[in-house]
This record gives C-alpha cells, sequence and structure tokens, in this order.
C-alpha cells in the first residue's frame, strides 16, 4: 500500500465553472486536456493538462419528459475522446451516447431506453471507450453487455450476455483498453476483472482471463467502479466504497493501492473514473468530495 498525495487537485463543491457536483467520468485526450462529466450539474467541463479551467457545455434535459434536446443530459456518468479529438458521453439517464466537438459542439447521437437486445437499446449505459482502431465500446450496464460500434453510431457487435460463466457480466460498469487491443470489463457484482481479446472475426471478443478482486463489495448506486490501463499495462481499478484505488498488471497480480477515508489530499470520499495522460499521470475523480485530483506512480 503506497502512500501517495496529489500533486495537483481542481474543483470545489458548485455550480460555478470549475466547481463539481459529484465528478464521475474522467478522460484525457492526446494533446493532454482534461475532461470531466459533472454528473449532478449535468454538463462536462475541461481542463487544461496543468489543470486550469476552459469550458464547459450540457444543461439538465429529460427525453422522457420532452426536453432531452441534443447536448443536454441526465445524470451523464462516462466518457471518452477519440484520437482526432471527438468526445464521447454516455448520456446514462437518457439511455444514449452523445458525441461532440473537443469544444462541446454536438455532433451525433445514438440509443434509445431498452431491453430487447436491439444494438441501440441501452438501459443506463456507464462507461465509454475508444480503441485504436476508432471503435466507440459501451458498457450498456443494465443490459449485461459491452456493444461496439463506430464513431458515427453504426453498429458492429457485442461482447458478454448475462450471468456468472466466463464472458458473462453483472453489472459491468468500468471499460478499458490496453496498447495491444486486449478489452478488460469490471464485473461489479461477480466482483471480478476479465479480460477479452479479439478473434480473427473482427468485432469478436473471447474472454481469456479473468480474477477476483477484494473489492465492489457493496451493491449502492454509488459503488460503480471504473478502470484505466497505462502504457506499461498496468490495470487500474476504483474501489469507491473502500476509498482506494488498486492496480494489477495485466494478468492479474495485485501491484498496489493507495487511499483511505478523507478530504485531505492524500485521501477520497468515493472514487469514481481514472484516466492516464500523455505524461503517465494519473488522474481521478473523486466524486464525494467533488474534485479532480492527479497523481505521479512511482
Amino acid at each position: 500500500v503506497l502512500d501517495l498525495t496529489a500533486d495537483l487537485v481542481i474543483g470545489t463543491s458548485g455550480i460555478e465553472p470549475g466547481q463539481f457536483m459529484e465528478p464521475k467520468g474522467i478522460a484525457t485526450a492526446p494533446d493532454g486536456r482534461v475532461y470531466v462529466v459533472d454528473m449532478r450539474n449535468h454538463r462536462v467541463q475541461r481542463f487544461s493538462p496543468e489543470g486550469e479551467y476552459e469550458l464547459s457545455w450540457g444543461s439538465y434535459g429529460d427525453i422522457d419528459l420532452g426536453t432531452g434536446d441534443p447536448g443536454t443530459f441526465k445524470e451523464p456518468w462516462g466518457i471518452a475522446v477519440a484520437a482526432d479529438g471527438s468526445v464521447f458521453v454516455a448520456d446514462t439517464w437518457n439511455h444514449r451516447i452523445q458525441k461532440f466537438t473537443p469544444e462541446g459542439q454536438y455532433l451525433t447521437s445514438w440509443g434509445y431506453f431498452g431491453q430487447d437486445g436491439s444494438p441501440n437499446a441501452f438501459y443506463g449505459p456507464r462507461d465509454v471507450e475508444i480503441d485504436s482502431k476508432d471503435r466507440v465500446f459501451v458498457s450498456d450496464t443494465g443490459n449485461k453487455r459491452v456493444v461496439i460500434f463506430t464513431t458515427a453510431g453504426a453498429y458492429l457487435g457485442q461482447v458478454g450476455t448475462p450471468g456468472m460463466g466466463l464472458g458473462q457480466f453483472d453489472e459491468q460498469v468500468g471499460i478499458a483498453i490496453d496498447d495491444a487491443g486486449s478489452l478488460f470489463v469490471a464485473d461489479t457484482w461477480n466482483q471480478r476483472i476479465q479480460k477479452f481479446t479479439e478473434a480473427t472475426t473482427a468485432n469478436t471478443f473471447i474472454p481469456n482471463k479473468q480474477w477476483d478482486v477484494s473489492a465492489w463489495y457493496g451493491t449502492s448506486v454509488d459503488n460503480k467502479p471504473y478502470m484505466t490501463v497505462d502504457s506499461a499495462g498496468r490495470v487500474y481499478i476504483s474501489d469507491p466504497e473502500s476509498y482506494r484505488i488498486i492496480v494489477f498488471d495485466n494478468e492479474g497480480n495485485y501491484l498496489f493501492s493507495w487511499g483511505d477515508y478523507g478530504s485531505v489530499n492524500s485521501r477520497f470520499d468515493l472514487p469514481v473514473d481514472l484516466a492516464v495522460d500523455n505524461r503517465g499521470f494519473v488522474w481521478v475523480s473523486d466524486s464525494g468530495n467533488n474534485r479532480v485530483m492527479r497523481f505521479t506512480i512511482p
């Protein structure tokens, strides 16, 4: 267990620019900029590589009430940035994925509420990731699957079914893709990480490894773990209600962890998402403390 203190902390509680109300998803762009899903404020905020506020977009909108116009959100959770800078947001309770320019201009969206297995029928998408082939992976949590699309929203394939077996999910939330193209999934209520590799058939992913984690014991709405993978292949997971980050190698061997409950710069209150930037810094959204923290990994 490491004693790490954040070398940069941004944000306080509030609704003003640069402030947060329960930040969730976090992603870094190729140019080092940091994008944060400000969940309770129903917006996305962008910061410089050094944490300076630059811009934000979004407001509350509910499709069920007829107010879910493009660019509005209802408690979004996940976010990813493509190689060209396009920003993809998992607009969780509007059951859709929205795509924007780096400046927040709306481009397109897809998805609707559904549980019939159709490609665009989502039930609470929690995370979104982009791989090196510009494919969009969506963690469709309530439907127990990960769905694969082009960056324009065309369906390519999907991974997973409900259950406890290899390749099955129970409340999968965070997903991550390493430099080799392997897909990692935080299979929360099965308390394990699953690793998938792509088959010779394009867009077909086969489970080839799983490992149990001593984490994710609670089933509350706040205990939703996310993950990321760094350039060395290390897999970082959040353990929100145990207030810590845990790190494995890409074969599931435990390496180290850090964190405990608190509000000082070495502790967390519900750490949720993680991202590694182009300089190797690890960013964590500390949701309960309404802030984002940056760490240097020794």
